[in-house]
């Protein structure tokens, strides 16, 4: 690709609408999360009111209130899971209290083909005294014929409010932040494809020209990297050190690692290649295996700079992080490489004199 075509590409990228990312939740990161039992679970657990999480009868209230069902919210036991029927089948959760009984289906998928017929023949059957509640859970809140459907969005809208104030009432705890990640993980079972069409076209009629810019950006990276080995090679060539270098990717980002072959610690110098709006290239002196406060001391009094413009302490104070960012000015390979020289230096008289 020459290079005409590859700034008409980034033009064009850049043209193309923005895709929002939704909030993470430690239900959606797990590997199960998205299967329809695990949530179930996690739906029998918060709806039990006499379960641990101490939020008494808070979520079936909201249940039954999406229902507009007059109906005492208490429960004779917990939430009973996979209920089989006289035919075999399984019913996903089964509620019973002292004047009704409901069979609830959660359906994280649209296919709705389980035989609902069955299911509430068998709550006819085994509680014919009891007022029978049949209900669909699911992302779009459809149901079949005699069932009512309630969405995952039209369950949260009830449910937000009653934790906020009981968040606001009693003291925080973990189970009103686990169904807080609970409710974050069912609005993400509603998201559709977050990536416009438009995106989504453009991605599949460039994929040879975006290869093309990749492999072209990873030669790139590659070849600043070599440069600066030779640069600090030559640099050190004088005193016989052996200079060490590994390519990281930090936040996409590449990061240039370099550091003495002599060190007898971790430490090193990278040169983070950050082009995130805001930022700057940065060279960051990691000091490494501070195992003492005198260490920590000493690595504070003689590694940082004057001319500083971060610094921070990293696993339980043993790295000490001291960062300097570049303006535009100083993005010429060789200014870089002589910053990052400098730390070298300064990080090699404290290797030197001061054992781990």
């Amino acid at each position: 690709m020459d290079l005409p075509a590859l700034e008409e590409l980034l033009t064009r990228l850049k043209s193309l609408p923005i895709t929002e990312k939704g909030e993470a939740n430690i239900f959606s990161l797990g590997a199960r999360g998205h299967y329809e039992n695990p949530v179930s679970d996690l739906l029998a657990f918060f709806i039990d009111p006499d379960a641990q999480h101490g939020l008494n009868t808070l979520v079936l209230e909201a249940l039954l209130e999406c229902l507009s069902a007059p109906v005492d919210a208490s429960l004779l036991s917990p939430p009973a899971r996979e209920v089989m029927t006289q035919e075999g089948t399984r019913i996903d959760l089964l509620l019973e209290s002292e004047e009704w009984v409901m069979a609830l289906e959660n359906k994280i998928w649209h296919q709705q083909n389980n035989p609902f017929t069955d299911y509430s023949g068998y709550l006819e059957q085994k509680y014919p005294d009891k007022k029978s509640l049949l209900l669909v859970l699911s992302p779009e809140g459809q149901a079949p014929a005699g069932w009512t459907g309630i969405s995952y969005s039209m369950f949260i809208s009830v449910l937000s409010p009653k934790l906020g104030m009981a968040c606001i009432s009693s003291p925080l705890n973990k189970w009103q932040v686990l169904l807080r990640e609970f409710m974050l993980h069912l609005r993400s079972l509603m998201s559709k494809n977050t990536i416009a069409a438009e995106t989504e076209t453009f991605v599949l009629e460039n994929l040879l020209n975006i290869q093309e810019a990749v492999l072209l950006k990873n030669a790139v990276v590659k070849s600043l990297q070599e440069d600066g080995l030779r640069f600090l090679t030559e640099h050190f060539s004088d005193r016989g050190y052996e200079v060490a270098t590994a390519l990281n990717h930090w936040e996409g980002y590449p990061a240039l690692r370099f550091w003495l072959s002599h060190w007898v610690s971790e430490s090193y110098v990278v040169l983070f290649l950050d082009r995130t709006p805001g930022r700057q290239f940065e060279v960051r002196t990691y000091i490494c295996n501070l195992t003492t406060p005198t260490l920590q001391h000493q690595a504070r009094q003689m590694l940082i700079p004057a001319l500083h413009d971060d610094c921070w302490k990293e696993k339980s104070d043993s790295v000490f992080t001291i960062v300097s960012r570049l303006s535009r000015k100083h993005e010429e390979k060789h200014l870089m490489f002589q910053r990052v020289a400098k730390a070298l230096d300064q990080l090699n008289e404290f290797e030197l004199h001061h054992e781990r």
